[in-house]
């Protein structure tokens, strides 16, 4: 079943320049996806303090490492008390190559930041497209040295599997369920990128994403 939603053209600008960013430095892109809520019964003051912690710690986990991650996040509100979270996660995938472990590390942190249960973080999985085995997608940069067919056959995988993270991340983007922050609350937020930002080379062709001008999309 698809829903049409219309979409916030900065939140898919936001999620692009991260996806292209981390391609043109990684030979391989992790994607991973996940939403974020908080315990039942949570007094909630309406800011994204919790969120700004728990990004700011996740990511310094990786650091610490030495494995690149960038993130964005949207923030949503029904008829709850409290907001909650959509997230993309993009990290080295010649360091990160399974998602689990960023599901596992993700809910520990939640969890020390809320006192809530794990489970307060939930996986998301791709349901088709992409390389989805392992429930992430991992984007595959087409090799500069890459000839013929087998040029050919990298581009193309490199298109679908970019295309099925594209689709997956648009759904931060979608208008419902926003604009119910306070005065002066993002209802989004991201990595900062240096200044200068590199696009991926021009062999990997990126495909036609669509949505970018805000338009109304099945998703």
């Amino acid at each position: 079943m698809y829903i049409a939603y219309t979409y916030y053209p900065a939140i898919l600008w936001c999620i692009k320049e991260r996806l292209d960013f981390m391609l043109a430095h990684h030979c391989k892109v992790l994607f991973v996806r996940f939403d974020v809520r908080f315990p039942l019964g949570t007094g909630h003051v309406g800011r994204n303090t919790e969120m700004s912690q728990f990004m700011k710690t996740l990511k310094a986990h990786y650091k610490a490492q030495g494995i690149a991650l960038h993130y964005v996040w949207a923030r949503e509100q029904d008829s709850s008390d409290a907001p909650h979270y959509h997230v993309v996660v993009l990290l080295n995938g010649s360091k990160v190559q399974h998602p689990m472990g960023v599901w596992d590390k993700a809910a520990e942190v939640w969890s020390d930041i809320t006192n809530g249960p794990r489970a307060l973080v939930q996986q998301c999985r791709p349901t088709g497209g992409g390389n989805s085995g392992n429930w992430g997608i991992m984007i595959r940069r087409v090799s500069g040295t890459a000839t013929g067919a087998d040029l050919i056959a990298q581009q193309q995988a490199f298109q679908q599997d970019y295309t099925a993270a594209w689709g997956w991340a648009s759904y931060l983007a979608k208008e419902d369920s926003k604009d119910r922050a306070p005065y002066r609350v993002r209802e989004f937020s991201a990595s900062r990128l240096p200044v200068g930002m590199i696009a991926p080379p021009n062999h990997c062709v990126l495909p036609a994403l669509t949505g970018m001008d805000g338009n109304r999309l099945s998703w």
